[in-house]
């Protein structure tokens, strides 16, 4: 897992950005009104999201309207549940794949 994905993720603005897009397409004005935010300051929001591949832009003549990609929280997703699975539960400790387990006789 990318920890600069986190970090993107991490902002309430740029988290609710993600939210919005996650319905639709948005160009920066309309995410600015929708955010009450300075289209600079949704511009800068943006450019994170895009330096971590979570979001792409297609251009509409003067304007860039975002999409989200799915891709990136698809596999984000898959990692999270990954984590989330507990290790199927052993009887003996094997030494070789956990280091400084000890076996009831040995406590």
């Amino acid at each position: 897992m990318d920890s600069q994905l986190f970090k993107a993720l991490s902002d309430g603005t740029r988290l609710r950005i993600v939210e919005l897009l996650s319905g639709r397409e948005y160009c920066v004005r309309a995410l600015s009104l929708k955010l009450r935010l300075s289209e600079s300051a949704v511009s800068q929001h943006m450019k994170v999201l895009r330096d971590v591949n979570l979001v792409e832009g297609v251009s509409y003549g003067y304007y860039t309207h975002y999409r989200l990609r799915r891709e990136p929280f698809e596999a984000l997703s898959l990692a999270l549940r990954e984590l989330a699975t507990p290790p199927a539960v052993r009887k003996d400790c094997d030494a070789k794949e956990q280091v400084g387990c000890r076996t009831a006789r040995q406590a």
